[in-house]
């Protein structure tokens, strides 16, 4: 009688979550990463992806502007020009490898922003899907435009001229979708939400200026080199939602996948252990 009465009081004792289950785990993520140093440097690491990829999509075009001014040619025209040219493909290519990576790790952080609000559901998945799918497009656009001179041999003006439409279209395409599962992210403070439609309606707004004036002797060549750097802004900003709304453990569990295996046989585990526990508690009741 008084074992049952000491189990009986330890259960009456235990106090319950003050958060739902799977904000108690978030948060309980966030405390055990605080005191990991580990776990700091991945997430430092992490957010810096985003910024990386804008610096290098930065720095191509500061390069390119070194050789003539932005008022006076195009980006095709000085891509087309510049020499050595592989010191600007490798800036490119480099700059959109990390924006494909920030692209996913957005995508990743809307589906478990809305796997946490349990608000998921078909049409948000797919958006955000085409989102994602457009802005890689639009990175491998851009790195046809750069391998391929407007006055190339052959097919290459043709295939210049492709990748240009991929890249200012999609990219603009991309703007306007992740604007839009923004501000489904009710919790997002408001002037986040202010800073990433803002930005899109500067490339949209450029890109279309531009191509009403792209030729003739007043071509406005400064609003195609305007949205080509607020593309990449718009990217390299992202690290303002990260630190928003963490998602550490499952960008680690994304690439890293020997993690993501271990990670859920341990909760497994974890879980079979407090189930059974419980089940003895409940007989010894």
């Amino acid at each position: 009688m008084a074992g049952r009465s000491k189990v009986k009081r330890s259960s009456n004792n235990r106090k319950e979550p003050l958060l739902p289950e799977t904000q108690q785990n978030v948060k309980a993520s966030r405390e055990s990463r605080r005191t990991d140093k580990c776990g700091a440097c991945g997430r430092f690491l992490l957010h810096l992806i985003p910024v990386l990829g804008c610096l290098f999509i930065l720095a191509t075009l500061l390069l390119l502007a070194s050789t003539r001014k932005i008022t006076e040619a195009s980006i095709s025209t000085c891509l087309a020009d510049y020499e050595p040219k592989v010191d600007v493909l490798v800036l490119i290519f480099v700059g959109a490898t990390f924006m494909y990576i920030a692209t996913v790790m957005r995508n990743i952080q809307i589906n478990v922003y809305h796997r946490r609000q349990r608000s998921e559901n078909k049409c948000m998945w797919t958006l955000n899907l085409i989102a994602a799918f457009a802005n890689c497009i639009a990175y491998v656009g851009f790195c046809l435009l750069a391998i391929y001179d407007l006055d190339g041999p052959g097919n290459a003006p043709t295939i210049h001229l492709v990748g240009a439409y991929m890249y200012f279209s999609l990219s603009s395409l991309y703007g306007l979708l992740h604007a839009v599962l923004l501000c489904a992210q009710r919790q997002y403070p408001i002037w986040a939400k202010f800073i990433f439609l803002i930005i899109p309606l500067g490339i949209i707004a450029s890109t279309i200026y531009y191509v009403q004036n792209m030729e003739g002797e007043d071509a406005a060549y400064e609003y195609e080199w305007l949205a080509v750097a607020l593309a990449a802004i718009l990217v390299g900003m992202m690290p303002i939602l990260f630190c928003i709304d963490p998602c550490d453990d499952e960008l680690f569990d994304f690439f890293c996948c020997a993690n993501k295996r271990g990670n859920r046989s341990r909760r497994s585990r974890q879980g079979t252990r407090t189930g059974v526990s419980r089940e003895k508690e409940i007989q010894l009741t």
